[in-house]
């Protein structure tokens, strides 16, 4: 039997999450577990201020074989806020093939600048594809100048995206200006409209979505807006299951909040609602790798 699988409902891990430590540990055996373990170390930052703390990325980075990663932060701002993703090499002996990351962070709830890029959902034209959420689509526009010319100087490799929350949303944009060979999001908002997902077909996508993340259900399908593809859906056992029914899903979420409030919602230092504490970056981060077993 699968040892039980962690959860957290501790507000820090929510509002602070890259004050996490023992990054890749066990070491990942997957894709996936590499990637969800990229897009929460992309919440690595030096406090008080927003830039990366880019010698500790470098320092969690270089025990599984990725070295001199290349960091992509807007420069409006002195204290670093803004929007950050990360550029990581490795060269997979095995596969004979170099391997290239990008993870971009998702929204921290100190930086004003992040929240009004989640709050403007308006459904415009961009440079790509479709129609997408206006916000995120100015997001990706601060970095995506310098991470497009860097992944071109990289060349040949297989190229995985990913991120969490405004993070994800950012990485799917990205996958339909440069297709990468997988997608891994997590905790996803909706991100763009029915001409924009379909433009996406034939990308390698894995969503997944933590039981009653609030954030993977926004913006709602009644203004245009539509998700890539079909979930990883993390139930309240905290087992991953690929497009589980909608009926099962209901009534997961119903015992899910019982069960919430019941065993954390009065907790001190917890988060009072289960719809939040499921957008946790670990709240992915375990049960994904543990699926991976």
């Amino acid at each position: 039997m699968r040892p039980k699988t962690a959860y957290s409902a501790a507000q820090d891990d929510l509002f602070n999450p890259g004050r996490r430590n023992e990054f890749f540990l066990p070491a990942p055996r997957s894709d996936a577990a590499l990637c969800v373990e990229m897009a929460l170390l992309a919440y690595c930052r030096k406090e008080p201020d927003f830039g990366f703390d880019q010698d500790r990325i470098k320092n969690i980075l270089q025990p599984i074989g990725f070295a001199r990663p290349q960091f992509f932060e807007s420069q409006n701002d002195p204290a670093g806020k803004g929007m950050h993703c990360f550029l990581a090499l490795r060269n997979d002996a095995e596969k004979n093939q170099k391997l290239a990351v990008v993870a971009f962070r998702g929204t921290d709830v100190k930086d004003l600048s992040n929240l009004l890029h989640d709050a403007d959902l308006r459904l415009e034209p961009w440079m790509g594809p479709g129609r997408v959420h206006n916000g995120f689509a100015g997001a990706l526009v601060e970095v995506h100048s310098g991470l497009d010319a860097a992944l071109t100087r990289v060349g040949e490799c297989r190229l995985l995206f990913t991120g969490h929350s405004l993070g994800a949303a950012m990485a799917t944009l990205m996958a339909s200006l440069r297709r990468p060979d997988a997608l891994y999001t997590f905790g996803c908002p909706r991100v763009g409209d029915t001409t924009f997902i379909g433009a996406l077909q034939g990308v390698q996508s894995y969503r997944y979505v933590d039981c009653c993340d609030l954030v993977a259900r926004m913006p709602p399908e009644g203004i245009g807006y539509r998700h890539l593809g079909e979930p990883y859906y993390v139930n309240r056992n905290r087992e991953v299951t690929f497009n589980a029914p909608h009926s099962s899903i209901f009534w997961d979420h119903i015992l899910a909040v019982a069960q919430y409030g019941l065993r954390y919602a009065f907790r001190s230092g917890n988060e009072k609602v289960r719809e939040l504490a499921d957008h946790a970056p670990i709240n992915y981060v375990w049960p994904v790798k543990a699926s991976q077993l």
